[in-house]
C-alpha cells in the first residue's frame, strides 16, 4: 500500500462497533439530565471510558511509541511524526495538568492520522472539516505533523507545531472533560482550551471586536447551537473572549472554580451565579461591554 494508505484488517467491523458505541454514547446523554449528579457523572465516565477502549482496540494494528503519561498509535510511515507529537504532548503535560490541579489516572491515548481524509472519516465527517486534532471519548486524534506544516527543518518544524498545533487545545478539552464529567457548554470548552493555548503557546486569533458593525451571536445562539453556527470563526472567537472576560474581571481561580462547580453537578447558569455572583443575562451584558471597549 502507498503512504497513508490504510485497509481496515477485521473488515470493518471494529469501526463499526466505535460508531454504534458514538450514537449509542450520544443516545444516553440525551437522557442523563434526568439522572441525579452523581449518577449522570458515573454514567457519563462509564461509557466515555467504553469509547475509549473501542477508539484504541481499533487501531491495534498500529505501531506503539509510549512516554510517562501518554502513548501514541501511528502508521510505520509516520513514526517521525508520531515522536513529535509524543514529545509536545509531553512537553505540555505538566503545565496544563498544574493549571487544572487534575492528573489523569493513566497513560492518554493519542491517535495519529496520516491525512485529512482519514482524520475526517474516523467521525464521518465530510472532506471540509479540516481539524488537525480533535478530542473526543477519552482519546486525543491528531493529523500528522508532516501533512500540514511545510517546514522542512526538523527544528522549525518542532517549532511550529509546539506554537501552531493541537497538543495543548486538546489536553485542555480533556481536563474540562474529566474534571466535569462532560457537564459543559460546548463553547465554554472551546473557550478555555483557547485561552490555556494562548497562556503556554501564544496562540491565538485575530480580534473580531474591532471591526465596525461586527454582528455577533447571542449566548443562548452559542449554548444551544455553537457547532452548527455558520461563521465557526466568530463563534469560536466570542467563546475565548467570554473566557477571558472571566479571567480578567474575576481571576483565573473563579474560572478554574466555575469548573469545579459544573463538576459537582450545577448547571451552566447554577455554576455561574455560584462563582461569579451573577446570572448569565447579567454576564452576557457585562462581558459585551467589556470586549467592545478592547477587553
Amino acid at each position: 500500500m502507498k503512504p497513508g494508505e490504510y485497509k481496515d484488517q477485521t473488515g470493518g467491523s471494529l469501526l463499526r462497533a466505535v460508531k454504534i458505541l458514538t450514537a449509542a454514547f450520544i443516545l444516553i446523554m440525551t437522557f442523563l439530565g434526568r439522572l441525579p449528579a452523581g449518577a449522570k457523572t458515573y454514567s457519563y465516565w462509564a461509557v466515555r471510558e467504553l469509547i475509549k477502549g473501542y477508539t484504541v482496540l481499533s487501531a491495534w494494528n498500529m505501531d506503539k511509541l509510549t512516554s510517562e503519561h501518554f502513548y501514541v498509535k501511528f502508521r510505520p510511515e509516520d513514526r517521525q511524526g508520531a515522536e513529535l507529537v509524543l514529545a509536545t504532548a509531553e512537553m505540555f503535560y505538566r503545565p496544563v495538568t498544574g493549571d487544572f490541579g487534575y492528573v489523569p489516572a493513566a497513560r492518554i491515548p493519542l491517535i495519529l492520522y496520516s491525512s485529512k481524509e482519514e482524520l475526517n472519516g474516523s467521525f464521518g465527517w465530510d472532506a471540509k472539516q479540516s481539524a488537525i486534532g480533535v478530542y473526543w471519548g477519552g482519546a486525543i486524534r491528531v493529523l500528522t505533523p508532516e501533512v500540514w506544516i511545510e517546514e522542512k527543518d526538523p527544528a522549525r518544524l518542532k517549532e511550529t507545531f509546539a506554537t501552531s498545533g493541537p497538543m495543548a487545545h486538546e489536553l485542555t478539552h480533556l481536563m474540562v472533560d474529566y474534571l466535569t464529567g462532560g457537564n459543559y457548554p460546548r463553547w465554554f470548552t472551546e473557550g478555555v482550551a483557547q485561552y490555556e493555548e494562548n497562556k503556554i503557546t501564544g496562540f491565538e486569533f485575530s480580534d473580531i471586536y474591532g471591526s465596525p458593525g461586527q454582528q455577533f451571536y447571542s449566548m443562548q445562539d452559542l449554548s444551544q447551537n455553537f457547532d452548527s453556527l455558520p461563521d465557526q470563526y466568530l463563534a469560536y472567537r466570542e467563546a475565548y473572549s467570554a473566557v477571558r472576560y472571566i479571567v480578567d474581571q474575576y481571576g483565573e481561580k473563579t474560572l478554574f472554580n466555575l469548573i469545579k462547580e459544573l463538576g459537582d453537578g450545577k448547571n451552566f447558569d447554577q455554576a455561574l451565579l455560584k462563582s461569579l455572583q451573577i446570572d448569565s443575562t447579567g454576564f452576557e451584558a457585562n462581558w459585551r461591554a467589556w470586549a467592545r471597549q478592547g477587553g
